[in-house]
């Protein structure tokens, strides 16, 4: 495409695409997609957007610009690629520079993370003059987007501007302006919120695509801790690594980005330095770096340890007892009475927890074959529930349900869902239906399906404008029943067709 602008440095790629609806004229957002994609139902996504392949076709070959390019240099990626493992990595990458469904913010662990993301689009009044300066416009920066970052390190604090990261309009590209983006005065940065941005800054200019598994942040971290002597054999002293994170950062900083630990076994700061299970985000890291490393330390050199890091080889545990030997065959006697008598769970916490842990370490494939054998059972009666009482008495309050909804014409879809949201006890329906023959039945006949429901919603619209004296118009009847061409059912598209000819 010619004419479809540059990316400036650390510009967003929201950005960019903003500023081609502007260039050329294009006050749509809907024609903006199909011209730019080719498709009119994407999301216009800030931090990590998709499709990045067919936005890099849209430059010519000798700009050199690629969707890896785009992927390193204009989006987010960089500051959660090192830290969510490599599996994980790579499979974001291929969904974000291809078309395919990403789920980009779960995989990051955005959903679930301490880091609250900001509210709405951000931006630092004096690089917005600098760039109104040089290039006659400006435009969204990367660096303002980051949670847990609050200001530009050359001007002072961000400023919010009126676009919120998720708006009403999802498929609305907004270019930065002065009306979006007014000069205000700045407050300057604490020295905490400088040495996070520059950590940030960092990382996200770091040119090498590193992606450490999980695992290996890990043990590294444990080795790191182990240096500092902040150990006693195998153990790290949790309350020593904290003393120093606190000492680094401060109770306020910390607090403020949701990061400060406590002394709870389920602290963030000590899951960092235990196997690791889950991903960790780069402030979490950055908190750790700062406190634990010498002045001067740098993310590639980080990163390449980490990637050196390997767990120590495997070696199964010998049993110190064969299994011919007195003391297995005692063990194993024990355990069959305990579990005989009490149940395999029962006989665990009954005495038997010693036992069964030693028999799992050395004798586990009998163990789990007897745990089925043991397990107790339920001795409840479900002879005891009157069922056909029950299917009775739900099946008349299913028929009131439908008297009364068969009136009204607004409402959700009366499906069968629907149906058994209404009912306080649906889960005995749900998951006993074959036990309720009435009431199943009553559902499969008379739950509304897609085309009766667009149906209603058009007669109820039609109704309200002949109430009114509008003229019927085709686009009118769509529109205020929440329906489109496109959606609508072969029923419901014969039934507009016989009121338009009313």
């Amino acid at each position: 495409m010619l004419g479809f602008p540059m990316p400036y440095n650390d510009e967003l790629l929201y950005s960019v695409i903003a500023r081609h609806g502007i260039h050329s004229g294009i006050t749509s957002p809907k024609e903006l997609l199909r011209e730019v994609f080719g498709n009119t139902k994407l999301v216009a996504t800030s931090d990590l957007p998709g499709h990045l392949g067919a936005i890099a076709e849209l430059y010519p070959q000798q700009t050199g610009v690629t969707a890896e390019y785009l992927l390193y240099r204009h989006t987010l990626f960089p500051l959660y690629a090192p830290f969510i493992g490599k599996e994980r990595s790579v499979s974001l990458k291929r969904a974000l520079m291809s078309g395919e469904k990403s789920a980009a913010h779960t995989k990051i662990g955005a959903v679930a993370s301490r880091l609250k993301q900001p509210r709405a689009l951000r931006y630092c009044p004096g690089c917005i003059e600098e760039q109104l300066e040089r290039h006659g416009e400006c435009y969204w920066q990367r660096e303002c987007q980051v949670a847990g970052i609050w200001g530009c390190l050359k001007h002072g604090r961000f400023i919010e501007s009126t676009v919120a990261r998720h708006e009403v309009h999802r498929h609305a590209f907004f270019a930065a302006d002065e009306a979006k983006c007014p000069f205000v005065s700045q407050l300057p940065c604490s020295p905490q919120e400088r040495l996070a941005a520059r950590s940030t800054k960092e990382l996200l200019e770091l040119r090498m695509a590193y992606s450490p598994d999980i695992e290996q942040w890990g043990l590294w971290y444990r080795q790191v801790a182990e240096g500092l002597r902040l150990n006693r054999g195998k153990h790290i002293c949790h309350e020593l690594v904290r003393n120093k994170v606190l000492s680094c950062w401060g109770i306020g900083w910390l607090h403020q980005n949701g990061l400060l630990p406590n002394n709870a076994e389920a602290s963030w700061l000590r899951a960092l330095f235990r196997k690791h299970r889950k991903s960790f985000s780069y402030l979490e890291h950055i908190v750790v770096l700062h406190a634990l490393l010498e002045p001067g330390w740098s993310w590639a050199g980080v990163l390449q340890s980490v990637e050196r890091s390997k767990p120590p080889p495997h070696r199964a545990g010998t049993s110190k007892c064969s299994v011919e030997s007195e003391t297995l065959k005692q063990n194993r006697v024990r355990w069959a009475k305990a579990a005989r008598k009490f149940g395999t769970k029962k006989a665990r916490s009954s005495g038997y927890g010693a036992l069964y842990a030693w028999l799992y370490r050395h004798d586990r494939v009998w163990l789990l074959e007897q745990g089925e054998r043991f397990r107790s059972r339920s001795n409840r009666n479900s002879s005891r529930v009157d069922w056909r009482s029950r299917d009775k008495y739900l099946f008349r309050r299913l028929c009131g349900l439908r008297e009364r909804c068969e009136r009204e014409l607004a409402g959700k879809r009366h499906s069968a869902q629907w149906y058994l949201n209404q009912l306080d006890d649906r889960s005995r329906l749900e998951k006993k239906p074959d036990l309720l023959p009435l009431c199943r039945r009553l559902l499969e006949r008379d739950s509304e399906d897609v085309d009766e429901y667009q149906v209603r919603r058009l007669t109820r619209t039609y109704a309200e404008s002949t109430a009114l004296g509008d003229e019927l118009k085709r686009w009118k009847l769509l529109r205020h029943s929440g329906l489109s061409e496109e959606r609508l059912t072969p029923l419901a598209k014969l039934f507009l067709d016989k009121v338009l000819m009313l």
